[in-house]
């Protein structure tokens, strides 16, 4: 307990506003609202700002990725006045096929480039992490019901990778995130099997 107030005291004000902001976007997300898109393109710019400074440089480029599907998904969710918003639906099973194919194999080339140029003791899972994280970002975009159990997973392992380093407050942050992915994922499937798609 001590551990953990003595790392609550020292989170800067750019973490805690990058965990405000994760929050919210994810929290809009889950609600399935457009603004959740120009948060998470702020928490993303945050975050490479302070994973930059603190010389951790994959961090800081997924954040990168992510501001870059955020915009993506901005677009693809808030198409203009005259055309329908991009519905909530379901993947088809070739889709999986090649989002697992991709997941894996990029899991293994990002791990094979960190075991040969950074110094790192969880290569695997960063790079589970890192791109899955893409991919189920890209998901999101797209507004695929899928996106959220990947996210789950995610969250969870990455919550266990930040309690192994000590990070308690950001594990609790994951653990947080996966309970929201959990209720995206149940308001998602409600509205698209109840026809509510905006």
């Amino acid at each position: 307990m001590q551990a953990l107030l003595s790392q609550l005291s020292a989170l800067s004000l750019a973490e805690l506003a990058g965990f405000a902001l994760t929050i919210a976007a994810i929290w809009l997300a889950a609600r399935n609202h457009w603004l959740t898109w120009p948060l998470q393109m702020a928490g993303g710019l945050l975050y490479m700002a302070l994973f930059a400074q603190f010389q951790l440089f994959g961090e800081a480029a997924l954040n990168g990725l992510y501001v870059l599907l955020a915009v993506y998904g901005l677009l693809q969710w808030r198409r203009g006045a005259t055309q329908r918003a991009l519905p909530i639906s379901l993947m088809h099973w070739r889709d999986h096929a090649v989002l697992w194919g991709l997941g894996v194999l990029g899991t293994v080339l990002v791990a094979k480039l960190q075991l040969q140029f950074l110094p790192t003791d969880l290569p695997w899972l960063d790079s589970t992490v890192f791109v899955f994280g893409v991919l189920a970002q890209w998901l999101q975009a797209r507004r695929k019901l899928e996106n959220w159990p990947v996210w789950i997973g995610l969250d969870l392992l990455a919550a266990g990778i930040y309690w192994h380093k000590q990070l308690h407050i950001t594990a609790a942050l994951y653990v947080l995130l996966a309970l929201l992915a959990a209720y995206g994922w149940w308001d998602w499937r409600r509205r698209l099997l109840g026809g509510a798609h905006a």
